[in-house]
């Protein structure tokens, strides 16, 4: 065998070097590539991610689309009506079809359920078997027939909670690198407001960062004369101590994400009764008191608004920008 030139041996050697010390992608604990080193996407939660993202970017305010309230990658249909702005009008304007779509898919569920073949019931049965990937358990489909959800699109709302963040993101990104938390928690806004500093939920909850009132005044002044809550830096700085603070006791980001919506005991009780700090695990087998369609979707949101928002954060933060104190967090015992 013929040996390489001296010149060549060098530079062989040079590429091995150079080979070792390129970045390898970070992957998640189940082997899933990693959008993040602290934000992974499970297996589990891929057509989740997909479903969101959806919702966010592709279905407006007269889009209606009904799912598998389980199962997010089963989509039946979409109802769409000539409405663009006000959501209260498109859902009045699409709710006899959407109730008629809901019986038809309901009713074709429990026919297979009960062994019906798809091919006798039609073309609309036929696809509905097919998502499934039938043929499938009996139980399955029939609790499927009982967990048929409307989900109405986001697209405008979300467009205009992207242009309220161009103002407001230099300072959500300074906040949290200087509270040593990661920026990538800068898209999580977008699913609480739509960058609102005004805006108010059903339950109480205010302002940018959406803190009801108990959270809040752990952190922020609540008074008559005065609500730290609507203040979007003030308010910033609470949800960078809470968020961290929810790290430090769960000990991993996805799970600080959800607490921020289920809270940090909820998510401890949900650890101990699966057994297991994964989120994954958390959301398929945990069905705890208040923990419902809203929760076990929030990381996903949160995951399919980072993908939207990603462009804005990195204008203003460092590439693949780490955060070395954290792995010196506090881990719970």
């Amino acid at each position: 065998m013929r040996r390489p030139s001296s010149q060549a041996a060098l530079l062989l050697f040079l590429m091995s070097v150079l080979l070792l010390t390129l970045p390898v992608p970070s992957r998640a604990a189940d082997g899933t590539a990693a959008t993040h080193p602290h934000f992974p996407t499970p297996a589990l939660l891929t057509a989740n991610v997909e479903f969101w993202k959806q919702i966010y970017s592709d279905f407006g305010v007269g889009d209606f689309v009904l799912h598998d309230r389980d199962n997010l990658g089963i989509i039946y249909d979409v109802v769409r009506v000539e409405e663009a702005k006000n959501q209260a009008r498109a859902t009045a304007l699409a709710r006899p079809e959407i109730q008629h779509l809901r019986e038809k898919y309901a009713r074709i569920l429990a026919d297979l359920s009960a062994g019906a073949l798809p091919g006798d019931l039609g073309e609309d049965a036929v696809q509905v078997a097919q998502l499934w990937g039938c043929p499938c358990s009996p139980d399955l489909l029939k609790r499927a027939a009982g967990s048929i959800r409307v989900q109405q699109g986001l697209r405008e709302k979300v467009e205009e909670g992207i242009q309220r963040a161009r103002g407001l993101m230099p300072r959500i990104v300074s906040i949290l690198r200087r509270h040593e938390v990661p920026v990538e928690l800068a898209a999580l806004p977008l699913v609480e407001s739509s960058f609102n500093p005004h805006a108010r939920s059903k339950a109480g909850a205010v302002g940018l960062w959406q803190f009801i009132r108990s959270t809040g005044k752990r952190y922020l002044t609540i008074s008559r004369r005065r609500d730290d809550r609507r203040d979007p830096i003030r308010a910033t700085e609470a949800a960078a101590r809470f968020l961290r603070h929810n790290y430090e006791a769960l000990g991993s980001w996805p799970l600080a994400i959800i607490a921020y919506n289920h809270g940090p005991e909820g998510i401890q009780a949900a650890k101990a009764a699966v057994g297991s700090g994964a989120i994954e695990d958390i959301i398929a087998y945990y069905s705890g008191p208040r923990f419902g369609f809203a929760s076990k979707n929030f990381y996903a949101e949160f995951l399919a608004a980072l993908e939207i928002v990603r462009p804005l954060i990195g204008k203003h933060a460092p590439p693949h920008e780490t955060h070395t104190r954290l792995a010196s967090a506090p881990k719970p015992s």
